[in-house]
């Protein structure tokens, strides 16, 4: 914990920055988890209208990844956050005097764009503040921010929840103003933290080739399984755990706890001692971790064997999350680093909508486990094609001399 400390504290000023920023607004990630129980208690909406509000803020996702690239061609990263952060505050702060699916839909499909735009606005001021071989622990250190805030945002909105459900909005609220109002104070007198094409780039970002778009669409392709597996815990485990393996719902609490654990004590350190080892190792690593702890999940029968499979796939997510950030950065030009970036978060997104009918599709009451199989089977066919993928300059960007791995 103490050399997390140490990393975060050493990170350039614009990214401490970010970090700061990034876990003050996903502190505030207390509404949404609260949105289905609002909307059927207060709102009394049914079931149908419900699930229609709720799709409508991954859509409003999609278009907000969709739309990035082309917003950051126009407007600095530190522009479009804070834009993305001011409207994440005001929907949140009228949501509560909305009724009708009609306006909740149009104001979740705003908040949707609003909360996702961030993202790739983050992306972008990353790969302007650090160098190639320091961007895998700078985007470590990002998802540290994000793991630590929506932690605790949660457990913050369940006990206002439990009070006034407006409050948990009206904090939510706050969260993100404050989390702007923090982005513009320390910010205002800094170069723009990049946009496209109008500041000189760090070294490293490459001059486009024949093979980028190829490469791209190869590591988005072999990103997907990445992306599905790692959404089923998230919608899928407490299921397993209660209804398909029948044991007592505090065994999903316990995964939960040892995951999250497990990342705010061990990423940033890991990803600092692998900073310079080169991309394909590290992704090859990182994948047979993780379908080797999917694996171990649908084999999993009992609490213990649950947390050891939950090691395994959080040590394969700690690894391939920052490596998949930090490859894809790398192989994009200037003109299409923010475009690329943005692209990779549709994955996550379109991952997040399809894994919860996956899961459900694919399970068994005799066999709870194959959800966890299948992921587990294509991130080991994913191991495969990387391997496969990287003996051809088409599909596989080969690092400069100075990017290679010290061990």
């Amino acid at each position: 914990m103490t050399r997390t400390v140490r990393t975060v504290a050493g990170l350039p000023a614009p990214l401490r920055t970010l970090f700061l920023t990034t876990l003050i607004f996903r502190t505030g990630t207390m509404a949404y988890p609260f949105l289905a129980a609002h909307l059927l208690v207060h709102e009394g909406l049914g079931k149908g209208p419900t699930g229609t509000v709720l799709a409508c803020f991954g859509v409003g996702a999609l278009a907000a990844d969709l739309a990035a690239s082309v917003l950051l061609g126009r407007v600095t990263a530190h522009a479009l956050m804070l834009g993305g952060l001011g409207l994440s505050a005001a929907v949140p702060a009228v949501f509560p005097f909305l009724h009708g699916v009609a306006p909740l839909v149009a104001a979740v499909l705003v908040w949707g764009f609003a909360y996702e735009i961030v993202t790739p606005a983050a992306y972008s001021a990353t790969v302007a503040a650090a160098d190639p071989d320091e961007r895998k622990v700078a985007f470590s250190c990002y998802r540290l921010a994000i793991n630590l805030g929506m932690a605790a945002g949660p457990v913050v909105g369940g006990l206002l929840f439990a009070v006034d459900a407006r409050l948990v909005f009206w904090a939510n609220a706050g969260c993100a103003l404050a989390a702007a109002g923090h982005l513009a104070l320390r910010s205002r007198g800094v170069p723009a933290a990049l946009p496209s094409g109008r500041n000189a780039p760090k070294s490293g970002i490459v001059r486009r080739t024949p093979y980028e778009r190829a490469r791209f669409w190869t590591i988005f392709g072999l990103s997907l399984p990445v992306q599905l597996a790692y959404s089923l815990p998230s919608v899928f485990l407490s299921t397993y755990v209660i209804v398909g393996l029948g044991l007592a719902g505090y065994w999903a609490g316990v995964v939960f706890s040892v995951n999250a654990v497990g990342i705010v004590l061990f990423e940033v350190p890991l990803n600092v001692l692998m900073a310079r080892t080169r991309h394909l190792p590290t992704l090859l690593l990182g994948y047979g971790l993780a379908g080797s702890g999917f694996l171990l999940m649908a084999l999993s029968g009992s609490g213990p064997s649950l947390v050891l499979s939950t090691l395994v796939w959080t040590a394969g997510e700690i690894v391939v999350f920052p490596a998949l950030l930090g490859y894809v950065s790398e192989l994009s030009s200037e003109a299409s680093a923010d475009r690329n970036l943005s692209l990779y978060s549709t994955g996550v997104n379109i991952a997040f909508i399809l894994a919860p009918h996956l899961a459900l599709l694919l399970t068994r009451p005799s066999a709870p486990g194959i959800p966890w199989a299948v992921a587990g089977g294509a991130l080991c066919v994913a191991w495969v094609l990387l391997t496969v993928a990287r003996s051809s300059p088409y599909t596989w960007y080969k690092e400069e001399p100075s990017c290679t791995d010290a061990i």
